[in-house]
């Protein structure tokens, strides 16, 4: 069964900081209940600026990973051949 990929970027405000990295064991605790899986890198020379990444094994889990309306562009996994 092919995956699903949602990425985003977000940048964060320097006074908004911590209250963004304050909410992602919340957001990773929804998306694990979608069941869908969730990662967030911040940049290692620009402090503030992330992108998260929710892979799951459909876009219904997805879209359910998500706040209703913050579903970014879909990734579907392809296999070689």
């Amino acid at each position: 069964m092919a995956r699903v990929l949602a990425m985003q970027e977000r940048v964060v405000a320097p006074a908004e900081r911590g209250a963004y990295l304050a909410d992602l064991d919340r957001r990773r605790a929804h998306a694990a209940a979608a069941p869908a899986h969730f990662w967030v890198f911040e940049h290692a020379t620009d402090s503030g600026r992330f992108v998260e990444f929710t892979e799951a094994a459909s876009e219904h889990a997805i879209a359910a990973a998500h706040e209703l309306g913050q579903t970014p562009g879909l990734w579907r996994e392809v296999q070689g051949g």
